[in-house]
């Protein structure tokens, strides 16, 4: 009965989004926007084009953010007037009514799922890492010097982290399961990095990954996908924080987070520094090294890490992330611009 009732609401959300057909089908297309009645704006491999839709009325925009909301049984009012949810096609959507903007318009941000999942090595093809710098705290030349120092496994994504090989730095990294996080803005190409890497985990691994919108690709038999409410909104209440501690007891090789956000960067360490390694995920941040100070700060925001220093949040979280990885969009085009390790500065962190 629920199975046919979702349907149902399904056929109805699709039946409402034909107005926007064209930009949802057109495969070439990354992001589409409704600023305002009658207009749309496309962003594509060329860059933001607008579009006039005269028949995009307030009342069919708000139409749809009703029948939306219904699909994902859950409110968008004047008392909640910001909804986030993912469309019958996975396309995910967000969407902001008055009085959070201004009278007589509606916001609507809509990310379109790739449509192809890309490998690593094909993306290295395609020149991800053609402006990637290699980031850390301690010099290359110093590196060199002190790799004696090391374990087999540092010494050897040490020794491709200098030469800038980053594509086999990166699958060795997560074969030894090293700790990755992914740091860029929206749309920088986070999530297509993700899958790729998720892709190199050894296939005998059992897999938990924790999301918002079912984005990420596990190719792996031995896998459980779970699913959370952003901002406790629709039928389910568990949130990421009540996943990861279910995740726990649910004998994981590893626990791929979607992305850090709010408190969940906490219970991303505690998970981290539970036994299980071999984390990735996602963060928004300008650099490489910003994002330890992102993660600070999101760590700062929760409730079991609103009473720690930040010299000690910072020094934890050196000490647990192996690998950061920052992604930016360059003319139109996903590209890897840093890429941070350091094996000393991680252990004189401990």
């Amino acid at each position: 009965m629920a199975t046919a009732k979702n349907t149902e609401r399904a056929s109805i959300v699709l039946t409402k989004l034909k107005i926007l057909e064209n930009y949802l089908n057109d495969d070439n297309l990354f992001e589409i926007v409704i600023n305002r009645p009658g207009e749309v704006i496309a962003e594509g491999p060329n860059g933001w084009q607008t579009h006039i839709l005269k028949d995009l009325t307030y009342g069919e925009l708000e139409g749809i953010a009703k029948v939306v909301a219904a699909y994902t049984t859950q409110k968008i009012s004047v008392e909640n007037p910001v909804l986030s949810a993912t469309l019958p096609n996975n396309e995910r959507i967000q969407i902001v009514m008055p009085p959070a903007v201004a009278p007589n318009t509606i916001s609507m941000t809509i990310r379109k799922p790739s449509s192809r999942t890309f490998s690593l090595e094909s993306l290295h093809e395609n020149s991800l890492f053609s402006v990637a710098q290699n980031t850390s705290f301690t010099s290359t030349q110093q590196m060199t010097e002190r790799l004696s120092e090391l374990s087999d496994t540092e010494k050897e994504l040490t020794d491709l982290f200098i030469a800038k090989d980053f594509c086999t730095f990166l699958e060795k990294a997560v074969i030894t399961q090293q700790n990755i996080l992914i740091s860029g803005k929206t749309g920088s190409g986070k999530t297509t990095l993700s899958k790729a890497l998720i892709a190199k985990i050894p296939d005998y691994e059992r897999i938990l990954t924790i999301e918002d919108t079912p984005e990420l690709v596990v190719p792996h038999a031995n896998k459980v996908q779970l699913f959370y409410s952003k901002d406790n909104q629709g039928l389910a209440k568990a949130g990421a924080k009540e996943l990861l501690e279910s995740g726990l007891r649910m004998r994981p090789d590893r626990m791929l987070l979607q992305e850090l956000r709010d408190g969940t960067a906490f219970d991303y360490i505690r998970n981290v520094n539970s036994g299980h390694p071999g984390s990735i995920t996602t963060v928004h941040a300008s650099t490489a090294l910003a994002a330890f100070e992102q993660m600070t700060l999101l760590v700062k925001e929760s409730d079991g890490g609103g009473n720690l220093a930040r010299d000690d949040i910072r020094g934890l979280l050196i000490s647990m992330i192996d690998v950061i990885i920052q992604c930016k969009r360059l003319e139109g085009k996903f590209r890897v611009t840093e890429i941070y390790y350091d094996p000393f500065k991680r252990r004189d962190a401990f």
